[in-house]
């Protein structure tokens, strides 16, 4: 009876101690929470509701940053946002839904074949209308998860009020539609690759850094991001015009600027001068609350994005909020800012 007795007490710590390892969050298929234990968004750190807070799906949309497409709709209510080169000199965003459903995303616009080195790090569908010959090879040989308007014009519409092509809409629930008729996975807290973020704690012990801009000099638009000092956020501009979300004319802010530089180059004998790159592994830098890091940074097959202190070695803390990752060409397009210590050393 004492040996049964002393079994049924170890079965039950154990127990006891995997919820509590479950518990812990992160990116190794664990619910994420805080230190409080309240349960996490994954993508941006904000406190849910509850486990089941957030929609059935994670879609990646790529959303029109052309002449015209602006203002967008949904680029604020992201979870997460990319912006990334097409070409040109022009780029799109790339917007992620999970938790956040927008009733409006768009304008909807093409996909290139390495956004879907995004999809798989996410293991996700990418939604857009039409796109490159290259990014067709990836969707007709069924290695990606795809929602395409040329196919599905169902789960679209068009703006009376806007010119095409900046004018085609979509939903998060229109979305979901989509994905459940083709029995795409549905995706649990635990299953979505997250970032790692600060605590409750961690965020009140910080010191501003006094980087009040960065600049991405980006061909077509220049990107600048500038320090809110109400807010104790980055607002985002656009060719020195403050970027709003067209749902309700919020302008669009970051807790996280991510600067990842990517090689790109023209793809030899593209009538269109598409580019060719490839995501996964690289330098860059974020700016946080006015401090600059320096990081490393990979993306990998369903573990989503990683981003390393160059100096530490360790994984690097987000602030609980919108993050916004630009990806630039190093040579052509490196993030321009002064950090305090530069700015007084000029001074001498």
């Amino acid at each position: 009876m004492k040996k049964t007795m002393k079994c049924c007490l170890v079965f039950g710590f154990l127990l006891v101690l995997a919820f509590a390892l479950t518990a812990c969050g992160g990116s190794g298929g664990d619910v994420p929470v805080n230190e409080n234990g309240k349960i996490l968004c994954p993508l941006d750190g904000q406190v849910l509701d509850s486990a089941e807070d957030h929609g059935d799906y994670v879609f990646i949309v790529s959303i029109d940053n052309g002449a015209g497409s602006e203002p967008q709709s949904g680029i604020g209510k992201a979870d997460l946002l990319i912006e990334i080169p097409v070409e040109s000199g022009i780029n799109r965003f790339l917007a992620f839904f999970y938790h956040s459903t927008p009733d409006t995303i768009g304008p909807v616009r093409s996909a290139r074949h390495y956004m879907y080195d995004i999809t798989k790090g996410y293991d996700t569908a990418l939604v857009h209308c039409g796109g490159s010959p290259q990014a067709y090879e990836l969707i007709h040989s069924g290695e990606v998860k795809d929602i395409d308007e040329m196919s599905c014009g169902e789960n679209f519409w068009r703006d009376s009020s806007r010119r095409a092509p900046h004018n085609l809409y979509t939903s998060y629930e229109k979305l979901s539609e989509k994905a459940a008729e083709r029995e795409y996975d549905t995706v649990e807290l635990s299953e979505c690759p997250a970032f790692n973020f600060m605590t409750e704690d961690d965020v009140e012990a910080l010191t501003y850094g006094g980087v009040d801009e960065l600049l991405i000099p980006y061909g077509f638009k220049r990107v600048l991001f500038k320090w809110d000092e109400t807010e104790k956020r980055y607002q985002r501009y656009s060719a020195s015009d403050l970027t709003i979300d067209a749902i309700d004319g919020s302008p669009v802010m970051a807790d996280n600027v991510v600067v990842l530089y990517v090689d790109n180059y023209n793809i030899p004998g593209d009538d269109s001068a598409r580019k060719d790159m490839e995501i996964s592994a690289g330098e860059g830098v974020v700016l946080q609350y006015g401090n600059i890091i320096t990081i490393t940074w990979t993306l990998n097959p369903g573990e989503g994005f990683v981003f390393t202190d160059a100096a530490t070695g360790e994984e690097i803390k987000l602030v609980p909020g919108k993050t916004i990752i630009n990806i630039a060409d190093p040579d052509r397009e490196p993030a321009e800012y002064t950090s305090p210590t530069e700015t007084e050393e000029g001074a001498e």
